[in-house]
């Protein structure tokens, strides 16, 4: 997968805008799960720093990329596959990544109750049947958010609030079709609780959570061994060396692309996963 390079630029109204075009070879499946065919945009608001801008940027862009190389993968019958155990395992991975990203600065609180809000509402509650929109206590567990015609209705939205992309491509793991959709939709059952940990966190609440502690270990394929990533590396030097804001703009999208393509050789020549 080649990175390409995206501007940032501002709209008349101020907003910063910027495009990306879909390669033609997949834009009509990037189309039913993305809901764009020929660009994908990213507006931000005016007042957004620019700093944060292009950071947002460098990672929009590499959500992209990794999005058009998983539908080639697909497309041509490649990527690891999946049983339903290891799918919930890998979501217990993306569970832990995604708290991590925001759990030392969880922002508002209200942030997280409009994002659990938006799932309720927009996601899944348009998905409801009318048997349940005449009578609620009919379900009170929702076992009509997991029918198959719903599960697959709102995964391009779950894999969008969750950064599917963005974790799978930190990984370095691309899955096939069947695996990607057991995969989200293990996501979709624990994005939710995600939502409540970190309104917690933006609350002042910092105690356990004993969600991890419920997903199985992840074993299917290569597992983790003593070697250290490409991406962990990059991790390491901005931890140490603290790096201009551009700097680390410029080479995330880079080391994420390292990480995809060499996710089983370290930066010390040693294997990051061991084979089973």
């Amino acid at each position: 997968m080649a990175l390409r390079m995206v501007s940032l630029n501002r709209l008349p109204d101020n907003r910063w805008f910027a495009r990306k075009v879909i390669p033609e070879d997949v834009r009509q499946d990037y189309q039913r799960l993305y809901g764009t065919k020929r660009e994908a945009h990213l507006k931000l608001s005016a007042d957004t720093p620019r700093h944060e801008a292009k950071a947002r940027l460098g990672e929009w862009a590499a959500e992209v990329e990794t999005r058009i190389a998983t539908l080639r993968s697909q497309r041509k019958g490649e990527g690891q596959p999946l049983t339903k155990l290891n799918a919930i395992a890998l979501a217990g991975r993306w569970y832990n990544w995604f708290i991590a990203q925001y759990e030392n600065d969880p922002g508002p609180a209200k942030v997280w109750r409009e994002l659990s809000d938006l799932f309720i509402w927009e996601v899944i509650g348009p998905e409801a049947p009318d048997s349940y929109d005449e009578d609620p206590r009919s379900d009170p567990h929702w076992d009509w958010a997991k029918e198959p015609e719903v599960r697959e209705a709102v995964r391009p939205r779950v894999a969008e609030q969750a950064r599917v992309a963005t974790f799978l491509a930190s990984e370095g793991i691309a899955l096939n079709a069947t695996a990607y959709a057991l995969f989200v939709d293990a996501v979709s059952d624990n994005l939710l609780p995600a939502f409540s940990v970190l309104e917690k966190r933006a609350n002042g609440d910092y105690s356990r959570d004993e969600n991890p502690s419920t997903f199985p270990e992840f074993r299917d394929g290569p597992a983790r061994a003593l070697g250290v990533s490409c991406w962990e590396l990059f991790e390491a030097f901005v931890l140490a060396i603290k790096p201009a804001d551009k700097t680390v703009i410029r080479w995330r999208a880079v080391f994420l692309e390292m990480q995809r393509q060499f996710a089983e050789v370290g930066a010390n020549g040693m294997p990051t996963r061991m084979q089973r």
